[in-house]
C-alpha cells in the first residue's frame, strides 16, 4: 500500500467529534483548526509539520474533537498500525507515560475546552519531531518499494585461492526524490522496525534469483536476512518456490545474519536448522566484532564466517590483529567453515589472506557494488 496524501479546501471538515479514529495526520502544507463542534470552542491551531488526530488512534477511542481546514490543506495520513505497533514495542515507561497523558486528556476535555494547549504540548513531547520524520520516511519507503525505486546492487566476492569471481553480495540502495541518497543503515533499520523488511527482502531475493539464473552455476549470491524474515514461516517458502521455478540450487543463495540476531542461541539454532535443511548456507556477518564471537562457534554451526573489515584494515599494521586472524583461520579450517574477508582494498592484504588460507575476499580491490547490467558484462 502506498502512502496517502489528502487535499482539502478552506473550510472543509477533516473529521467530526465522535468519528472513528482510523488514522492520524501530518500537515504537509496549510493550517488546521481543532475545535469542539457542540460549543464552537477552538482547542488549537496547527501548521505545517505538526501531527494531529493521534489521540484517538493511540487508545482507539472515537474522535473527541473536530478538525477543519483553515486554508487550502495537504495532509499525509499516518495509519493506525504505524503508531500502535511502535507504541507496543516501546519502552514500558514510555507506554505508561502515554497512557497517563491519554487518561488525563480525556478527563480534562469536557470541563475545559480552551486551555488544553499545555496538555497537548505534553503529548507532542512524547511523539517528537524525529518520530514524525520517521513516519514520513516509512511511508515514502513503502511507496518506493511498491514502485520499484529501491535498487538492488551486487558487490563481487572473490575466490582468493582460484583468483576468480565466486559470487556477490546483494545490497539495497535508495535514492529519495528530495533527500537524495539515503544510507542503507537508516532505511534498512527503519524497514526492520516494521513489516517493510519482508517486502524489501522479497524484492532483493527475487532480483538475486533472476540474476543467478543468468550466471554460471558456480556463482552464488549472499543476502542479509533479518529476524522478522526468518520468523515468517512463509518467507523461506516463497524464496524456495522462486528458486525452484528458475531451476537454481539452494546452495547458490547464502543467507547472512549478524551477531545481534544470535543473542538467543536457541532461537538462532532454530533459524540455522530451518535454512540449512532447505539447503541455504548460512553466514555469520561481521564476525569478530561482538562479545560472543567465540561462543557462536561453539553453539552454532555456521557454514561461512565473514570476518569484519576492522581486522583486515589493520592486519598488516598490528601484530595483535595478525595473531587474531591466524587464530580465526586455524579454527575455521578445523571446523570446516569457509572464511570471507570483508573490506579488502590493497594487494598486500590479499597476499596475507591467501597465505592464511582465506577462501573469499570482498572489498574495493575486487569491485564496488554494481548494477545487474554491469554484473552480466563480467567474465567468469
Amino acid at each position: 500500500m502506498s502512502y496517502h496524501i489528502k487535499q482539502y479546501n478552506k473550510g472543509d471538515i477533516i473529521f467530526h467529534g465522535g468519528d472513528r479514529s482510523d488514522c492520524a495526520y501530518i500537515i504537509e502544507s496549510g493550517q488546521v483548526e481543532i475545535f469542539v463542534e457542540s460549543t464552537g470552542a477552538i482547542i488549537d491551531i496547527l501548521s505545517e509539520g505538526e501531527l494531529f488526530g493521534e489521540m484517538g488512534v493511540l487508545d482507539q477511542s472515537p474522535r473527541s474533537t473536530s478538525a477543519k481546514a483553515i486554508t487550502a490543506l495537504t495532509l499525509l495520513e499516518v495509519r493506525t498500525a504505524q503508531i500502535t505497533n511502535r507504541l507496543a514495542e516501546s519502552d514500558p515507561i514510555v507506554k505508561a507515560l502515554v497512557g497517563v497523558l491519554l487518561k488525563r486528556f480525556r478527563s480534562m476535555l469536557p470541563s475545559s475546552n480552551t486551555s488544553n494547549n499545555l496538555l497537548l504540548d505534553q503529548v507532542a513531547s512524547v511523539i517528537e519531531q524525529a518520530g514524525l520524520s520517521k513516519f514520513k520516511l516509512e511511508s515514502e519507503l513503502r511507496t518506493a518499494i511498491n514502485q520499484g525505486d529501491v535498487q538492488t546492487v551486487f558487490q563481487p566476492i572473490h575466490d582468493i585461492q582460484d583468483d576468480r569471481i565466486a559470487g556477490f553480495e546483494a545490497l539495497s540502495r535508495w535514492s529519495h526524490p528530495t533527500r537524495g541518497f539515503i544510507s542503507p543503515v537508516e532505511f534498512i533499520a527503519l524497514a526492520e522496525e516494521t513489516d517493510l523488511i519482508i517486502e524489501v527482502g522479497d524484492l532483493v531475493f527475487s532480483r538475486a534469483i533472476e540474476l543467478l539464473a543468468r550466471l554460471p552455476d558456480h556463482v552464488f549470491i549472499n543476502i542479509n536476512v533479518s529476524s522478522k524474515q526468518l520468523d515468517d514461516d512463509q518467507f523461506l517458502n516463497r524464496v524456495l518456490q522462486k528458486i525452484k521455478s528458475h531451476g537454481i540450487s539452494p546452495n547458490r543463495l547464502k543467507l547472512e545474519i549478524t551477531e545481534t540476531m544470535v543473542v538467543d542461541f536457541n532461537l538462532a539454532r532454530k533459524w540455522l536448522k530451518k535454512c540449512q535443511d532447505i539447503g541455504f548456507p548460512v553466514c555469520a556477518d561481521d564476525f569478530g566484532t561482538g562479545h560472543s564471537g567465540m561462543e557462536q562457534l561453539v553453539e552454532l554451526c555456521f557454514d561461512v564466517l565473514k570476518v569484519d573489515q576492522v581486522f583486515i584494515r589493520n592486519m598488516n599494521k598490528s601484530k595483535r590483529h595478525q595473531t587474531i586472524l591466524q587464530t580465526i583461520a586455524m579454527m575455521a579450517k578445523q571446523l570446516q567453515t569457509q572464511l570471507v574477508a570483508e573490506g579488502v582494498e590493497v594487494a598486500e592484504q590479499l597476499k596475507t589472506l591467501k597465505d592464511l588460507g582465506f577462501d573469499y575476499g570482498q572489498g574495493y580491490l575486487f569491485g564496488k557494488p554494481m548494477l545487474e547490467a554491469d554484473v552480466l558484462q563480467l567474465q567468469f
